[in-house]
């Protein structure tokens, strides 16, 4: 993307209504109808579908969906860590670069035009990323205090010896880990442990964003309420943007501030995390509501969806989820909804139960009135 279109992108985002109207805070990542691809020309596949979506600094932003609806593709994509055969085929992925240690300004790139030198300097010091499986993540052959030196060495050349001992020790601290810590090897440490080592790795250069791809997938429950205070703790405490994927929606309702849906690679909900947890309005969300229990609170029947996430090289006409929706109609099987604004709280659905003068009767789980409108929450 040219310097001249990137610039008229960031001004058409602040001189919008709804950013007029909400003030909204400087954002460190706009994706603009972003796509991701596996193989190119006629037998492509469109993993991503034009995402479009914006993290706002010190906010928490949820990807939920099932395994194989594109979330983890996302982020990799926008980070250009995708490996052959994927390629991005379409749109932008605008990141604000917060004050580097030789610049005292902001500075505005564009992911998907940037060339390795700049990703280079980006990854780590700017956007980290802590992956879903710590074990396979981490070197099982090298010491952990040995993982935290390299970071240092690779983009604090200036640091000495007792610096970087010093600076790993108090990560680990910040996780709530001891420095004898330093001198294990992966497999010598728990599955909570190991997970906050790579969480202590992602903030080792104090980054303006952090990903989180599912890292809490295979622990048990109490470790999970350990790294999710731990994580709300940290961001509350060094002020990054975090997107967290995870396919379970009531991880999310206490962590993010907004919450996005995807299916079939496509965005299909985004709300306010609060109201799109206690009113859901895409039947697809309510689906994933229903087939995990949650955290705490009253026992209900899990339900579930039936059948299995579609081929994406193969979509069913229309609406990708309407061969699996309990309330499909004739229309959803000819046309694809689009996303589209549903309130002025910032809610976004690609339904079309919802669509004005569609005559749908919209079923009553999926308009129960959200939690800020019934008691004047936030509903973040």
């Amino acid at each position: 993307m040219s310097t001249d279109a990137v610039e008229q992108v960031v001004a058409d985002e602040a001189t919008s209504p709804e950013s007029i109207a909400t003030a909204a805070p400087t954002p460190v990542l706009q994706l603009q109808d972003f796509c991701v691809d596996y193989g190119v020309g006629a037998r492509a596949v469109r993993a991503v579908d034009r995402v479009n979506l914006r993290v706002d600094r010190s906010k928490v932003l949820g990807v939920a969906g099932e395994s194989g609806s594109g979330k983890s593709t996302l982020v990799y994509g926008f980070t250009r860590l995708l490996r052959a055969p994927a390629v991005i085929s379409g749109g932008s992925a605008l990141f604000t670069a917060g004050p580097s240690r030789e610049d005292s300004g902001e500075e505005l790139i564009d992911l998907v035009g940037a060339d390795e030198a700049t990703l280079r300097r980006l990854r780590w010091t700017q956007i980290s990323v802590v992956l879903q499986s710590a074990l396979n993540a981490l070197n099982p052959v090298v010491r952990v205090g040995t993982l935290f030196d390299a970071v240092y060495r690779a983009h604090r050349s200036d640091m000495s010896r007792a610096e970087r001992r010093a600076r790993s020790v108090e990560l680990l601290s910040l996780v709530g880990l001891n420095e004898d810590r330093l001198q294990r090897f992966p497999h010598e440490l728990s599955g909570g442990q190991r997970q906050r080592i790579m969480i202590a790795l992602a903030l080792a250069l104090d980054p303006s964003l952090v990903i989180m791809d599912e890292p809490t997938t295979a622990l048990d429950v109490v470790t999970q309420r350990e790294i999710l205070n731990k994580l709300a703790e940290l961001r509350a405490r060094f002020g990054f943007a975090m997107i967290f994927i995870t396919h379970d929606l009531s991880l999310l309702v206490e962590l993010a501030d907004e919450i996005v849906v995807m299916y079939a690679g496509r965005l299909v909900e985004r709300a306010r995390a609060r109201d799109l947890y206690e009113s859901p309005r895409h039947p697809y969300t309510l689906g994933l509501l229903n087939s995990f229990p949650p955290m705490h609170g009253a026992r209900h029947e899990l339900t579930g969806i039936p059948g299995s996430p579609p081929d994406l090289s193969q979509l069913p006409s229309g609406c990708a989820f309407q061969p699996r929706c309990p309330y499909a109609m004739d229309r959803c099987a000819r046309e694809q909804p689009p996303l589209a604004p549903l309130d002025e709280a910032g809610r976004y659905v690609a339904c079309w139960l919802h669509v004005a003068g569609e005559h749908a009767t919209v079923p009553v789980e999926l308009r129960r009135a959200a939690p800020s409108s019934r008691d004047g929450g936030s509903g973040a």
